[in-house]
């Protein structure tokens, strides 16, 4: 299984990359952290979406069977 890297260990090691290097920090950083915000967004996003339907399954099992009937009709 594969180690996975914090966000905090990753810019670390980047910024460790450019002194090596000998430049300066490029914009990665706040790529990096634009990357982040969007991750965070989208799971936030994925996780209202699964709740809802969640919810909306869980209305149309509780419905009565006649009630389903007359919808149908």
């Amino acid at each position: 299984m594969e180690n996975k890297l914090t966000p905090e260990e990753a810019r670390l090691e980047l910024l460790e990359l450019h002194r090596e290097a000998g430049r300066e920090q490029s914009g990665l950083l706040s790529y990096l952290a634009d990357l982040e915000a969007k991750c965070k967004r989208l799971e936030d996003e994925n996780r209202k979406f699964r709740d809802a339907a969640a919810r909306r399954a869980s209305s149309a099992v509780s419905m009565n069977s006649r009630l389903k009937d007359a919808l149908r009709e």
